[in-house]
């Protein structure tokens, strides 16, 4: 569990309150359809912007598992590749928008590839990056752009995040990420994943440390028949929170003294945090003090991703319940007091890069098993992640997603 797990529930929680549905429309305005033709409606807010620290974590989710594996070897297909192929692909992502030869048409990678003149000659824009990085780090102008408009025509999928302008503040790389549409459930974590990756790619082999990643998304949205999935998300992960503000409670002074000796540094300064630490559990446990069956939520949920409902009025009357304005009030707190889950026991994972990897061209794609179980060809990985346990802090069950967008 990390802050990004919290900013994650805090984005949900904005669009399936202050969201507005898309129900309004004409059916012929609905592109993206379910499996059986069904327009799938959704509801959206307008202009959500996270900021991640990549000096403090890795903003990876254990609320529910994201396949980073598969993120960063995507985030190499387009900018390291420059590929528009599914055939140099190690998933199957892309499959649905690909042509009999494997091409998405001239988006992503291809865009990426393509040679623009400069004054010092001619490069694509993951070489200008780089040639920018070091060799003019105060360019306010270093940015890239895959919305070609001139070629959009072209595109099987238009692109999804497109715009990036990176900052250099004395030894520090940081990113400004721009998206313009984003499936909260299917994509939410998975963007953001790759995208960090990306920056501590580009900031280690630029000599540069890794810093804060803004992300704008313009539509930010939730489809109909995933509410009930993130009502089991919320719900869930409330019920962990107080298992261990519980656990915490039950061994009140043991847990004081780990959280003192592993978590805290000795120097006397750090007595502001631990007591911040302290008032923040009392505060949890008074608003866990709400009599709420989590249980007969969770089952009523599962119940609803199996069996068509009024999603819209589930949504109404989910945001109306007491384990809405208690997750509200709980992702709140988390985001306000970062040492409170590491108190409560949450894992903090980390990305960790090949130290070795001096040119951006080296890194090596995470190893990734074919639909037999089997690892793919592809060469020995530059990444691992380490403390991410989502098997046993997240939420399992499996998605469907609308087709085309």
């Amino acid at each position: 569990m990390s802050k990004a797990d919290w900013t994650y529930l805090k984005t949900s929680q904005h669009i399936l309150k202050c969201g507005l549905w898309d129900t309004q429309w004409d059916t012929k305005g609905i592109r993206p359809k379910w499996s059986d033709g069904t327009p799938a409606y959704s509801t959206k807010v307008f202009a959500v912007s996270n900021r991640y620290n990549l000096k403090d974590e890795f903003p990876i989710t254990a609320l529910r598992l994201t396949n980073w594996k598969g993120a960063i070897d995507e985030i190499l297909w387009i900018w390291q590749k420059k590929s528009n192929n599914i055939n140099d692909l190690h998933s199957h992502i892309w499959d649905q928008w690909a042509d009999e030869k494997g091409s998405i048409g001239k988006a992503y990678g291809y865009q990426v590839g393509k040679k623009a003149k400069y004054r010092e000659g001619e490069f694509d824009q993951t070489d200008r990056v780089l040639y920018s990085l070091k060799n003019n780090p105060a360019d306010r102008a270093i940015i890239t752009e895959l919305f070609n408009i001139e070629q959009l025509h072209d595109m099987h999928l238009r692109p999804c995040v497109h715009h990036m302008q990176f900052d250099v503040a004395n030894d520090t790389l940081n990113m400004f990420l721009k998206q313009r549409s984003n499936d909260t459930l299917a994509a939410g974590n998975w963007n953001v994943v790759q995208y960090a990756a990306l920056l501590k790619m580009l900031a280690q082999v630029s000599g540069l440390k890794p810093g804060i990643m803004e992300h704008v998304i313009v539509n930010s949205h939730i489809y109909d028949r995933h509410v009930p999935f993130f009502i089991e998300l919320t719900v869930g992960r409330m019920k962990q929170v107080q298992t261990r503000l519980n656990e915490f409670n039950t061994n009140r002074t043991a847990m004081q003294n780990y959280y003192i000796n592993k978590l805290l540094s000795p120097e006397i300064v750090e007595t502001h945090r631990y007591n911040k630490v302290m008032e923040a559990i009392d505060k949890l446990t008074v608003l866990f003090d709400k009599k709420i069956d989590f249980d007969a939520m969770i089952e009523q949920a599962q119940y609803f991703q199996q069996n068509p409902t009024d999603y819209f009025a589930l949504c109404q009357k989910f945001v109306n319940s007491k384990a809405f304005q208690l997750a509200d009030d709980v992702t709140s707190l988390m985001l306000e007091c970062p040492d409170l889950e590491k108190a409560l026991g949450f894992s903090s994972p980390e990305l960790h890069l090949d130290e070795n990897v001096k040119d951006f061209y080296d890194f090596k794609s995470p190893k990734m098993k074919d639909e037999n179980g089997k690892f793919a060809d592809n060469p020995q990985s530059s990444f691992s992640v380490t403390d991410y346990h989502p098997e046993t802090e997240g939420i399992k069950f499996k998605v469907k997603v609308p087709v085309a967008e």
